[in-house]
C-alpha cells in the first residue's frame, strides 16, 4: 500500500504523541513475540514485521503491517493494514485490509500497539485455511484509489472465521 492509503494527516495531538513515545519505549525494552518495529524517525506511522507462529499455517512466513495513527491516539483506533503481498486468510483481503473487531468497533483507549499485534498474530494462528474472504474481489474492486479500511462498515457477526465484511462503497 501507498501512502494514499492512509488516513488523511493531521498533526498528532500531544496526548496521542506522549502515548506513542511510551509505546515505542515499552516495545524497544520488551517486544511482543514474533515481531519487529522497522525503525523510522515517522512517529506517526510503523511498520512492523510479522513472523507466523510455529506449528501454525503461516510458520515460517513473514509479512509487514503498517499502522498509522490517528490525530487524537489512543481514543481513536490506528488503521492497520498488512502491506503487499498480504497473507491468505479469510479475514485478510488481498489489499491489506483486515477485519477485525478490535480495529473499528470495539476499540479502546487501553489497547496498545503491542496488544493489537498479538491480537493479528493470534487471527493469522487460528485460521484453518489460506484462503481469501468470499467477497475480496468484489471488496477490493470497491476500494480503489486508496480508501481506507475505517471507511468500510464491517459486520462481526462469527467467530468460527466466516466473518464478511460489507462495504459503505456503492457496488
Amino acid at each position: 500500500m501507498t501512502s494514499s492509503s492512509s488516513p488523511s494527516r493531521k498533526v498528532l495531538s500531544k496526548i496521542a504523541c506522549n502515548r506513542l513515545q511510551k509505546e515505542l519505549a515499552e516495545w524497544q525494552v520488551n517486544p511482543p513475540s514474533g515481531f519487529k518495529h522497522k525503525v523510522t524517525d515517522n512517529l506517526q506511522r510503523w511498520v512492523i514485521e510479522v513472523a507466523g507462529a510455529a506449528g501454525t499455517l503461516y510458520a515460517g512466513e513473514t509479512y509487514q503491517l503498517q499502522v498509522d495513527f490517528p490525530e487524537h491516539y489512543p481514543m481513536e483506533a490506528p488503521q492497520v493494514i498488512f502491506l503487499h503481498p498480504a497473507p491468505m486468510h479469510p479475514h485478510i483481503y488481498s489489499n491489506g485490509h483486515i477485519c477485525l473487531d478490535i480495529l473499528y468497533d470495539s476499540w479502546s483507549p487501553a489497547m496498545t500497539v503491542s496488544s493489537v499485534c498479538i491480537s493479528i498474530l493470534s487471527m493469522l494462528s487460528s485460521s484453518p485455511a489460506k484462503q481469501r474472504p468470499a467477497d475480496n474481489d468484489r471488496y477490493v474492486r470497491n476500494c480503489r484509489n486508496g480508501r481506507s479500511p475505517k471507511e468500510t462498515r464491517w459486520w462481526f457477526h462469527d467467530d468460527k472465521l466466516n466473518i464478511t465484511a460489507q462495504s459503505n462503497f456503492k457496488i
